[in-house]
């Protein structure tokens, strides 16, 4: 590489090369009074006998031996080429430099900030590739020139009308990264795009990247501690497990302790929704390595029970199974894990489901399961591990099993039978009792029938009365109808008079007078 950049390459000079200087190792043999017709800080510096401060200069836009190489070429008078990849290291030296058009006409900086506006920021793709080369000084070189702002309004302006792009941006730089999320958070941009990119972000720099020095070590810190201010605080908008994952990050890169505790209050306001699996992400990796942190557990439940009230029981009756599984899976999965730390998840445990949950059947296994990992216990110790069991809270099924299990102690045992007596005497005395309450019932019962036929009797009677009573009235109307119809027409007829009193009669006496008189 050296030779490509030595003093045979720029032939266009007759003149031998009165300047040297190295790039990151790399030698150039450059005239100087060639670099001068272009660039009006080289220019000054001349005039000023200052031109060793030219490889400061250089040196602190961190320019590599590249881009050097086609920045020298063009003043060489060679065409240059740019590309997405170069684009803004020519652009910083150029602007280092003083390659503008006051100095020479059609120079350097105006060719880099046309093709940057034509080639680069038309285009998503191009824009996070010019972005993605770009190291810290570069950064801050474009951020004191004002570009860094010119970059992320043509990023936000595309993630506006797309804004799955936002969802892929692993390659920025977490300086860039974490403003262009912020603004497209500001402008509504949805949550699921906007946790999405985070979370790739994440995994793609903590979780996928294995520990090394300090210097990965530090990035990782500074990304998760970036990741955490950028994450929504809604519930449910993150999974468990990505939170515990996140967390448990935190603890092991000695993150800040407001980024712990941002984890820490997602998750506990969506214990609820976790799995066992999501808890178990907090145990140690390997025997014997770490110690349970029971006081982060206490510290997730107490945030959890603070953001719920009574109404809320579905979520502590899930919380409360979440637990008892997560002790019997700690119990199975880990064969290092000590009676002291078993006996303080499982008071945790219990606590949670106490007054939730009816029968405590799993924390028995998990009991049993603890038992069968660690047969060497003393009988004291079994006793210790066997102290989070509430024998009163076994299911008939899971008495029956305890008092035929012989890693139990036998004090425990007999403890088990007792209540198991004591339940099977509950039980008989309820089935009595709801007989008793049951044949009352059916008395009862009885003796509303009863009083029901003698009511239906009674009313029966009453009915037929009353029938009898309304074919009266019916037959006595219809005759008084047909009575005051005869009388009209008789009145027609002029058979009725005012004195008339007897209506039935009337026609037949006048017909008998009326026959003898002719006669």
């Amino acid at each position: 590489m050296p030779g490509r950049y030595s003093k045979n390459t720029m032939t266009r000079d007759s003149k031998p090369p009165d300047f040297e200087l190295y790039l990151k190792g790399v030698p150039f043999h450059l005239h100087i009074e060639t670099l001068a017709k272009k660039s009006a800080k080289v220019t000054t510096l001349l005039e000023c006998h200052k031109i060793d401060e030219l490889r400061w200069i250089l040196r602190d836009i961190d320019v590599d031996p590249t881009t050097f190489f086609h920045v020298v070429g063009f003043c060489y008078g060679y065409k240059i080429q740019l590309s997405s990849e170069n684009i803004v290291s020519v652009l910083c030296t150029a602007y280092s430099l003083e390659m503008n058009d006051d100095h020479s006409s059609n120079n350097l900086l105006n060719k880099a900030v046309t093709f940057l506006e034509q080639r680069v920021l038309i285009s998503w793709d191009e824009t996070v590739k010019a972005l993605s080369v770009c190291s810290d000084k570069i950064l801050d070189k474009i951020a004191d020139v004002g570009v860094t702002e010119v970059f992320l309004d043509s990023l936000l302006e595309k993630a506006l009308k797309d804004p799955r792009l936002i969802e892929d941006l692993t390659t920025l730089p977490l300086r860039l990264f974490e403003p262009l999320i912020r603004e497209c958070s500001k402008h509504n941009v949805s949550i699921e795009n906007l946790v999405a990119s985070v979370c790739n972000y994440e995994k793609i720099y903590v979780f996928d990247r294995d520990s090394g020095d300090e210097s990965i070590s530090r990035i990782k810190r500074q990304v998760l501690e970036a990741v955490e201010r950028l994450l929504p605080h809604q519930r449910g908008a993150i999974s468990c497990g990505f939170l515990f994952k996140s967390l448990k990050e935190s603890m092991f890169l000695d993150a800040s302790s407001d980024c712990r505790k941002g984890f820490e209050v997602r998750i506990s306001r969506q214990l609820d929704m976790a799995t066992s699996k999501d808890l178990m992400i907090l145990l140690p990796k390997k025997v014997g390595v770490g110690a349970y942190d029971i006081d982060l557990l206490k510290t997730i439940l107490k945030g959890f029970y603070s953001n719920y009230n009574v109404c809320d029981v579905s979520r502590f009756v899930s919380v409360a199974r979440m637990l008892e599984e997560f002790l019997l899976d700690a119990a199975a999965s880990d064969a290092g894990l000590s009676v002291e730390a078993f006996k303080a998840l499982g008071e945790i445990t219990v606590a949670a489901s106490c007054d939730v949950l009816r029968y405590s059947d799993e924390i028995y296994r998990a009991v049993d399961v603890f038992l069968e990992r660690h047969r060497d216990l003393t009988e004291t110790e079994k006793m210790e591990a066997c102290r989070v069991l509430d024998c009163k809270k076994l299911s008939p099924e899971a008495c029956e099993h305890a008092s035929k299990n012989e890693k139990l102690p036998l004090r425990i045992v007999v403890k088990v039978l007792f209540f198991a007596q004591k339940q099977i005497q509950e039980k008989v005395a309820r089935d009595m009792k709801s007989v008793e309450e049951k044949d009352d019932d059916d008395i009862e019962d009885m003796n509303k029938k009863l009083l029901r036929l003698d009511i239906e009797s009674d009313y029966s009677k009453n009915r037929e009365i009353e029938n009898l009573e309304c074919v009266v009235h019916c037959v006595k109307n219809k005759e008084d109808k047909k009575i005051s119809v005869w009388r009209e027409v008789k009145r027609k007829f002029g058979c009725m008079t005012s004195l008339t009193v007897d209506a039935c009669n009337c026609h037949i006496k006048k017909r008998k007078k009326t026959y003898h008189h002719y006669k």
